[in-house]
């Protein structure tokens, strides 16, 4: 009788526990586009802060100009500034698909740029050539951007066989580039 009860403890477990609940703090804060992790900074007439949050504009501006001309493609070197305010490496993704028309918009690695002209501003991003002579409409990458690391980010428009372009919102992916949990 004894060694059923033995086996019948042995069947129940080890010991170890099926469940913990702790509770912890927290902390965060909610920084503007310039200090935040990923920091955005306006560094053109096309890009502004307006509360916390960077936002860019090419329908018109003080001087006079009101948009984007007909029937071309507008390239704009320098629009804004992106920053690695964070401790890791980090991969950027710009998603389009929030825009209304997400192929007539370009924000393309610089590394891609050269590749097809040679000739690029050092450090940043800027829309790539396909192979046919046409923009290529994935989404804009940059690649690994070191922690305190910062790149330009160019915009094209492409407003060719178009009478307007319409807006919509850009959504910056970020991952940590040594994995989904860092590298410490």
């Amino acid at each position: 009788m004894g060694s059923l009860a033995a086996g019948g403890a042995a069947a129940m477990g080890t010991g170890a526990f099926a469940s913990v609940e702790a509770t912890r703090s927290v902390n965060v804060n909610v920084a503007g586009d310039g200090s935040a992790y990923l920091g955005l900074i306006d560094t053109s007439p096309y890009a502004e802060t307006n509360g916390k949050q960077m936002q860019l504009n090419f329908a018109g501006n003080g001087d006079g100009g009101s948009g984007i001309n007909a029937d071309s493609v507008s390239t704009f070197d320098g629009v804004f500034k992106m920053v690695n305010n964070g401790p890791n490496e980090l991969d950027i993704t710009i998603d389009k698909s929030g825009l209304a028309n997400p192929d007539d918009w370009h924000f393309v690695p610089k590394e891609v740029y050269e590749e097809y002209s040679g000739n690029y501003p050092e450090d940043s991003f800027y829309p790539s050539w396909d192979d046919f002579g046409g923009y290529d409409s994935t989404n804009a990458s940059g690649g690994g951007l070191s922690s305190g690391g910062e790149t330009l980010v160019g915009v094209a428009i492409d407003a060719r066989d178009e009478n307007s372009v319409p807006g919509g919102e850009i959504t910056f992916a970020v991952t940590d580039a040594d994995g989904p949990y860092g590298s410490n």
